[in-house]
């Protein structure tokens, strides 16, 4: 039933100067505007991949996950409500631009996650070099990480790719992982992950970031899970973002793999073993953002 990682919704305090960095610094393309919010687009279908909405604090409003129909969005509800994890919205019409039908919802530690279907979206589709096609991942820091395992497996249908000191999953397309759960204290925003078209374009990306005063805090490197080239950043606000490529692709046929699968040698981060450790602002930031407790809210 779910297809994908269609949006993320992040609160921010100064939204003028969030909106300009993500067009103009990470590239993505502004689709509608109002007084306190932003929406912005990458190069593939989905109306936008990133809203932006002003707020007291930085926080992370709701992950929005793309629905294949409206008879799966009603079956899906039924099985969140069974699940009993919160809070649920009834479906109904999405109240953002680009529209659709869906609803929202917590899961067990709170996070608020939505389900949409129907939504206006774009024709001109494909690979544009330097630009982001969509969010390829969003890793969540997890207090209850077999509880959230459950809920995304059992209840929503993900399946485990791959396991590290992480959990990888993957939903109803070939990426080799949508969400990824890593062991922490609390609910929080480990990173997002933007998908570029390929190697050269994650590397320039890095170099523009490095040219308007955002230096790269682990990367340029690839990792074992997924296979993925990576490049970590501390966004406006110090939003934890990732630019990404080449996405391992995998089918049902995949055997995951386990912590044992994925040990470096000593002073190792990655596969190719070029890239400098973790910066600390890194490991800083990536435990600070939490989610709105009402940002579940989709059709309001």
């Amino acid at each position: 039933m779910i297809r994908g990682l269609r949006s993320v919704a992040l609160g921010v305090t100064h939204l003028g100067n969030a909106a300009a960095f993500f067009e103009k610094v990470w590239n993505l393309s502004p689709v509608a505007t109002d007084a306190h919010a932003a929406w912005l687009r990458g190069t593939g279908p989905y109306h936008h991949i990133l809203a932006l909405h002003e707020a007291p604090s930085t926080c992370i409003l709701r992950i929005v996950f793309d629905v294949g129909s409206r008879d799966d969005i009603d079956r899906l509800h039924a099985v969140v409500v069974a699940a009993k994890t919160g809070k649920v919205e009834a479906p109904g019409p999405v109240a953002a631009p680009g529209g659709g039908y869906g609803f929202g919802c917590h899961d067990p530690e709170g996070r608020c996650l939505a389900f949409v279907t129907g939504s206006a979206d774009h024709s001109d589709l494909g690979a544009v070099p330097d630009r982001v096609r969509k969010i390829s991942h969003a890793n969540l820091n997890a207090g209850a990480i077999e509880d959230t395992f459950l809920f995304f497996t059992r209840t929503l249908g993900f399946r485990k790719t791959d396991q590290s000191r992480f959990q990888f999953l993957r939903c109803g397309n070939p990426d080799h992982h949508t969400i990824v759960l890593a062991p922490m204290t609390d609910a929080t925003l480990n990173h997002i992950a933007f998908e570029m078209p390929d190697l050269d374009s994650v590397m320039r990306g890095a170099g523009r970031m490095r040219e308007n005063g955002y230096p790269i805090e682990w990367g340029v490197g690839r990792h074992g899970p997924g296979n993925n080239v990576f490049a970590y950043f501390a966004g406006p606000e110090e939003v934890p973002l990732e630019y990404t490529a080449e996405v391992l692709q995998v089918d049902d046929s995949y055997v995951p793999r386990r912590p044992d699968d994925w040990r470096y040698p000593p002073g190792r981060s990655d596969l190719w073993g070029v890239t400098n450790p973790r910066s600390a602002r890194l490991d800083r930031i990536q435990e600070l953002f939490r989610f709105d407790p009402d940002g579940y809210r989709v059709t309001e």
